[in-house]
């Protein structure tokens, strides 16, 4: 394995509302240390569910999916919300940044929840994730009383906090006027040349073309990598 984040081995899906529909078929791909992947694709291919199996929220596939090394099957629920919390670190169109709670605290709530630092730790940690976005002047301000781009820099320092193996994110610009688009990418860009992992879903072509990889998918399966 080495420097390999992520290894997704025939994964396959299905819906079963009302009837069985497949909408995962043997998608087969890995993410290693430092690369920075967009996969792309129109509404309904399967992008966003494929993210929420990669992510260990959605449990119920076919195939295989090991992390970090570790073959993800054999966990419990209890085991896979801690490699949640620990290595994985979420960025979503929508920043769910907590309205009220200081930019701060927002920050702070995975590494209180993770609990491997205490509180001091903790707060310095997410005031140097701050200061790395540029927004460390925003610091006590309540959540709401931020710009759209702002916020969602603040999601970002959010996802940083535990140090995570991997930033998942789904449409994570797709809330931003062009501006703060490509300031979101370009905060991306520059983890990924620190070290990050990334695995960005976007409907954003341009964004996709600056990326490392596209992975494109096409009804479940990938088309192009």
């Amino acid at each position: 394995m080495g420097n390999t984040i992520i290894e997704a081995s025939k994964i396959v899906k299905y819906f079963h509302d009302p009837v069985k529909v497949q909408v995962l078929k043997e998608v087969t791909f890995a993410v290693n240390k430092g690369e920075f992947v967009s996969v792309i694709g129109k509404s309904g291919c399967g992008k966003s569910t494929l993210l929420y199996i990669l992510s260990t929220m959605d449990t119920d596939y076919e195939g295989d999916l090991v992390f970090d090394g570790e073959l993800m099957r054999s966990k419990t629920h209890n085991q896979l919300a801690q490699v949640r919390n620990e290595k994985i670190g979420f960025v979503f169109q929508f920043h769910y940044l907590l309205p009220e709670f200081t930019v701060l605290k927002n920050v702070m709530l995975p590494g209180l929840k993770l609990a491997k630092l205490g509180p001091k730790e903790v707060e310095q940690n997410a005031m140097e994730k701050l200061q790395m976005l540029g927004i460390e002047d925003q610091a006590k301000k309540q959540a709401n009383q931020l710009s759209g781009g702002q916020k969602q820099r603040v999601a970002i320092a959010r996802a940083l906090i535990n140090n995570p193996l991997i930033i998942m994110g789904d449409e994570p610009t797709g809330n931003l006027d062009s501006k703060n688009g490509r300031l979101v990418f370009d905060i991306f860009k520059d983890l990924a040349a620190q070290g990050q992992s990334l695995l960005i879903v976007t409907h954003d072509q341009d964004f996709a073309e600056k990326t490392d990889r596209i992975i494109e998918m096409d009804d479940g399966r990938i088309i192009r990598m």
